[in-house]
């Protein structure tokens, strides 16, 4: 298998907050990444799966959350000055 299946679902996973979540979410296990591709459309191998993994291991929970919109950040209250 080349790495122009793991390229295209980077590409889709960039474009998509919500199969970047659901990915995230099984990184601790490239089985489960591999079938999950499948069901997808993506044909990946383990090693693929690995790589992939890889590209979320340096971010924490709350940073993958955030990254999925997971958060909200109002801005912040006007000061009585007017700013």
């Amino acid at each position: 298998m080349s790495n122009s299946e793991l390229r295209r679902l980077r590409t889709d996973v960039a474009g998509s907050e919500a199969l970047e979540t659901e990915l995230a979410r099984l990184r601790e296990n490239p089985d489960a990444v591999v079938r999950l591709a499948a069901e997808k459309g993506y044909q990946l191998t383990r090693q693929e799966a690995e790589e992939l993994i890889q590209s979320f291991d340096g971010l924490s929970d709350d940073e993958l959350e955030e990254a999925a919109g997971g958060a909200w950040n109002d801005p912040p209250p006007p000061t009585p000055n007017g700013g």
